[in-house]
């Protein structure tokens, strides 16, 4: 209840009765007095009431009549009446009560009981307007939170699962990135969005971290339903109940056009596989991951035997066409996802691979020089074979040997001149 007195308005034709219940009221409420139907209903009008004692039996207008025209009118038809009359028929009574009156006290009453059904009135007629007012805050809260959701919908890509990773909820912004219906999504996998650039360990790590009930956070290649791609990054966080885990939520920025001018500026112009500059940056982040695990690091490197004749007998354009299929057959060489092929320059190229071997490392650069031969580029003016070939140098040393990259790219480079001057068309590699 406010602070302030409630308003109790007292309607009665003579000047005693409004005397009498004015004294049994005035020391807890504001009073105002009216002795016609008239004259309550200019008060009421003016605001402020917030409960009426009224009588019946009035002349020109009664009590019914008033209660009628204030229950009629919006401004007016919540405030409590209560009748306070000499009628004492039931008929009266039920006709009241009939009209939108609160409560019915015949006359005479005792002070004890015009206060206590007037207070009783007074605190259901302020907890009715709290209510009221908590009911429209909720109200407005909720058609803001429903213009916020349908925001979010709209254009932040999100998506929530069960505890076993089945898709839950989905958001257009979702939808309409990855190409699919919210029924073609609902109860999947995320992994039918799963582009297979991306490498198992890497979901590995993801499903690790936050099956910890820990949060993620990384960027991710997707495949849309086209079959082509979209790159997002995204924040995974667990869904949490009354302390127990139930399931996971994802949200995820389009960084698309970010990722294709880094992919720009790490790819080699001619031959879309990578370029030095990406070579350089990536070769000693490899180093540093495999120090972890003291794992082997394969460094190859390639040069295409006798280039400078083909350029200068076949010309450049031609040139330029070996050099396209040269870069695809090592990409489409690679065995695994971590697997790097890089053009250095020229018609000089790197890989970057991982083997649990020196043996199979060797074998496969062995294969890797096979692939090539097996191209069937015609060289006629070689004389290694009559086919494009390429020597090749190859460093395997366990990461903790390994005290710097120009150090291991001078050793790889010697051993593929050591490769030219034993012939050519072959893989020189460290001793152990």
């Amino acid at each position: 209840m406010s602070n302030q007195q409630p308003t109790v308005l007292i309607v009665d034709d003579m000047q005693a009765n409004l005397s009498i219940l004015a004294s049994m009221l005035k020391d807890k409420y504001r009073i105002k007095l009216a002795k016609s139907g008239e004259k309550a209903l200019e008060i009421v009008s003016s605001g402020g009431v917030d409960l009426i004692l009224l009588d019946v039996v009035m002349p020109q207008m009664d009590g019914y009549e008033v209660c009628v025209l204030l229950k009629s009118n919006p401004e007016t038809k919540d405030i409590p009446v209560i009748f306070v009359t000499g009628n004492t028929s039931k008929e009266d009574e039920e006709k009241g009560f009939e009209l939108g009156a609160v409560d019915y006290i015949t006359k005479p009453s005792s002070p004890s009981t015009v206060r206590a059904r007037v207070n009783a009135h007074i605190n259901l007629r302020f907890r009715q307007i709290e209510l009221e007012a908590l009911s429209k805050a909720m109200q407005e809260q909720n058609e803001t939170l429903a213009r916020y959701t349908k925001v979010i919908d709209q254009y932040v890509i999100t998506s929530s699962t069960d505890a076993n990773g089945a898709i839950i909820y989905v958001s257009d912004a979702f939808c309409k990135i990855s190409g699919y219906t919210k029924e073609e999504l609902m109860g999947e996998n995320h992994r039918l969005i799963r582009h297979p650039d991306m490498p198992e360990s890497f979901f590995k790590t993801l499903w690790s971290t936050i099956t910890q009930d820990k949060p993620w956070e990384g960027e991710i290649k997707n495949r849309n339903k086209e079959g082509g791609f979209y790159w997002v990054k995204a924040y995974i966080v667990p869904d949490v109940k009354d302390g127990k885990k139930i399931g996971y939520t994802a949200i995820r920025e389009d960084i698309t056009d970010k990722k294709k001018i880094e992919e720009i500026s790490i790819t080699d112009g001619l031959t879309n596989i990578f370029n030095r500059r990406h070579f350089n940056d990536t070769f000693p982040k490899v180093i540093n991951s495999a120090k972890r695990k003291d794992a082997l690091v394969c460094f190859l490197l390639i040069d295409i035997d006798h280039f400078k004749l083909y350029n200068d007998n076949y010309g450049h354009q031609e040139g330029d066409d070996v050099l396209v299929e040269f870069a695809a057959c090592l990409k489409k060489s690679l065995q695994r996802a971590d697997d790097l092929a890089f053009r250095l320059g020229g018609e000089e190229f790197g890989v970057l691979y991982e083997a649990d071997t020196r043996e199979s490392a060797l074998c496969f650069a062995n294969t890797l020089k096979s692939n090539i031969e097996n191209l069937k580029l015609k060289h006629e003016y070689s004389s290694t074979s009559p086919y494009i070939t390429a020597s090749m140098g190859l460093t395997c040393k366990h990461a903790s040997t390994i005290t710097h990259v120009d150090e291991m790219y001078k050793y790889t480079d010697e051993l593929l001149y050591k490769a030219k001057e034993s012939g050519r068309n072959q893989v020189a590699v460290n001793k152990e």
